[in-house]
């Protein structure tokens, strides 16, 4: 698997494209230098974009960040057109008033979709993108375990995809959604801040919402979603004690939600959803926890040892009887140890799924050890 943004998933460009949101007019020097930057970016398969007045373009590739020395550095004028370029009346309102604003856009012949965040640094405009495939991806390209495609078949209750920032959560999501997309018969509403990947509707209805254009808040869109008929509910990203709260009410009211959250593992995961409520709320939650939630993944994205690209590294814990009971009675560090000795159910620590990556090369020894607080178990492999 390779990356939230870095998955080399083949030509794309009969994709039919959206057009940019900003009224059709020729575009001046500069913005047309920005669709080259953006497009010879895309060409090398990087995974995000920096453009900060004063340095030179700046694009990472396999989580290296290396400058386009062949262009000039960005001045305040072409932040400036490349803010005209993008944001609609309404972004630059809230550009204006927040300092920094959230949207994407597909342009016409680009293969890929691009997450933007234009904010202030220092006083002046700076943008980072991030580029995803307009096409969303399947599970078979990025090499999920087929413990996954269980997840997508679900009837219903909470799943967690974790992880830190540029881990491959949002891809990965895009690819469970698409295997629903394909294969099930349901009306999928995912809530997303901005919508990174487009989906068409295959055998499922697909109501794609966006924070700021479509709704107000998660939460907001949470709460009107269970009266909207669906059967499968997609956060993006759970945030505050109002949107966890809502999404194990969905759960436990006989819907699929899936969502993602940052955390180191998921054990990690459980523990902060418990801990983000009162004291007073948190047996009520713990019981909600073990009823409703079915799996947890945490993942975290390595570069391959041998050749171009990143993988994902998951880690798999479906959600059994004795984790349920763990859960329920606050003994959540025991989970560990289920999990280590239940591999024939599924479940996979991070730890043994680094070090069967090692084994097959797929990744160094130097890379494992840095996800791993505790290294001695990869001593002497190689």
């Amino acid at each position: 698997m390779e990356d939230d943004n870095i998955y080399i998933i083949g030509d794309q460009a009969d994709e039919p494209q959206a057009p940019p949101p900003t009224k059709p007019r020729s575009v001046s020097k500069d913005q047309n230098a920005v669709l080259i930057i953006l497009k010879n970016a895309v060409s090398r398969n990087a995974s995000d974009i920096h453009f900060q007045v004063g340095s030179y373009p700046l694009i990472r590739i396999d989580g290296i960040l290396s400058p386009l020395t062949a262009v000039k550095t960005i001045t305040s004028e072409f932040m400036d057109d490349c803010a005209d370029l993008f944001l609609s009346d309404k972004h630059k309102k809230a550009l204006k008033e927040n300092r920094q604003v959230d949207c994407s856009v597909t342009l016409p012949n680009f293969s890929h979709r691009f997450r933007m965040n234009f904010f202030y640094q220092r006083n002046t405009l700076s943008c980072a993108f991030r580029a995803n495939p307009v096409i969303p991806p399947t599970m078979a390209q990025l090499g999920l375990p087929p413990m996954m495609a269980n997840l997508a078949a679900l009837p219903h209750g909470l799943v967690l995809i974790t992880g830190a920032t540029g881990s491959g959560k949002t891809t990965t999501l895009a690819a469970l959604v698409d295997q629903m997309n394909h294969f099930r018969n349901a009306h999928i509403i995912t809530i997303a801040d901005p919508i990174e990947y487009i989906h068409k509707n295959r055998s499922c209805l697909l109501s794609q919402r966006e924070i700021g254009s479509d709704a107000t808040s998660y939460a907001d869109a949470l709460r009107v979603a269970l009266r909207e008929d669906p059967d499968i509910i997609v956060v993006e990203e759970i945030r505050d004690l109002e949107t966890i709260s809502m999404a194990l009410t969905a759960a436990e009211t006989g819907h699929l939600v899936f969502a993602t959250l940052h955390t180191n593992d998921v054990v990690q995961a459980i523990d902060r959803i418990i801990d983000i409520f009162p004291p007073g709320q948190q047996t009520q939650v713990r019981v909600q926890m073990a009823m409703s939630l079915q799996a947890v993944v945490s993942q975290v994205l390595l570069k391959r040892k041998n050749g171009p690209g990143r993988v994902a590294v998951l880690e798999i814990m479906p959600v059994t009887t004795p984790i349920r009971h763990l859960i329920r009675n606050s003994q959540t560090v025991q989970i560990y140890n289920v999990i280590s000795t239940s591999r024939s159910q599924g479940m996979v620590l991070r730890s043994d799924a680094l070090k069967d990556y090692v084994e097959k090369g797929i990744i160094s020894q130097e890379d494992a050890d840095e996800c791993m607080v505790n290294t001695e178990i990869f001593q002497g492999d190689q």
